[in-house]
């Protein structure tokens, strides 16, 4: 009984590290999703406002005059942050898939919705088989006019 009471203790501890709570946006690979992570940043040495804003959007480019469709999107404050941002979006690998041309986008702007910064070149999101996971790297943001 001594020999099984560790190993008992042991196996519950393990079993309730693998315990997850519900999240509203399905975990990369379930559900058929795929996370595209990386980092946005610019090379200008300005700091950003304490209320910045960061918006990510996974769209589908596909269509040529046409706004683009948002296949995925994340946003989130700053809260005084400085760049680099990192960012994860999860998306469905199946719009990905049906997508002829795809691109991450990253706008930064202030808490009166001034756009300050964004990407000013195509990002191209590619889904890879048998990865859930799509690593951007680092997107370089150029400063918006104005």
């Amino acid at each position: 009984m001594k020999k099984i009471a560790p190993f008992a203790a042991m196996t519950a501890f393990a079993l309730a590290a693998c315990a997850t709570t519900p999240t509203t946006t399905p975990a990369p690979g379930a559900d058929g999703m795929v996370s595209v992570t990386g980092e946005a940043t610019y090379r200008q040495r300005i700091a950003l406002p304490e209320d910045a804003v960061v918006t990510v959007r996974i769209e589908d480019v596909s269509r040529a005059d046409a706004a683009a469709t948002v296949l995925g999107e994340q946003t989130y404050a700053t809260s005084g942050r400085q760049v680099p941002l990192p960012f994860t979006v999860n998306v469905y690998r199946a719009k990905l898939e049906d997508a002829a041309r795809t691109n991450a986008r990253v706008t930064i702007a202030d808490g009166d919705g001034r756009l300050l910064w964004t990407t000013d070149s195509t990002h191209a999101v590619v889904p890879v088989a048998g990865q859930d996971e799509i690593d951007m790297g680092t997107l370089v943001l150029a400063q918006a006019a104005g």
